[in-house]
């Protein structure tokens, strides 16, 4: 992993778009089964550490930022107690 936090393409520039789309994607399954607690356990349990995993892979020096700029990267971080039952 470290070998990759150093690669260029791995800066916050480059791969935030890609998170947020990722999130924004789980958050709106998510906000469609509001009305199924069953299937919205389901979606956690199946997606969730998949998506807590990769908003995490932000370091906590951009995380701040990313907080400030997207409003689905602060849901997330709001929330991000679910992931870590």
């Amino acid at each position: 992993m470290n070998m990759y936090r150093i690669s260029n393409s791995s800066t916050i520039q480059a791969i935030f778009p890609e998170i947020e789309k990722c999130l924004e994607a789980y958050y709106s399954l998510i906000d469609e089964c509001a009305e199924y607690p069953d299937w919205q356990r389901k979606v956690r349990m199946d997606l969730g550490g998949t998506v807590s995993y990769l908003a995490l892979t932000i370091d906590e020096s951009s995380r701040d930022a990313a907080v400030e700029v997207s409003e689905i990267f602060r849901r997330f971080d709001y929330e991000k107690q679910i992931y870590f039952k």
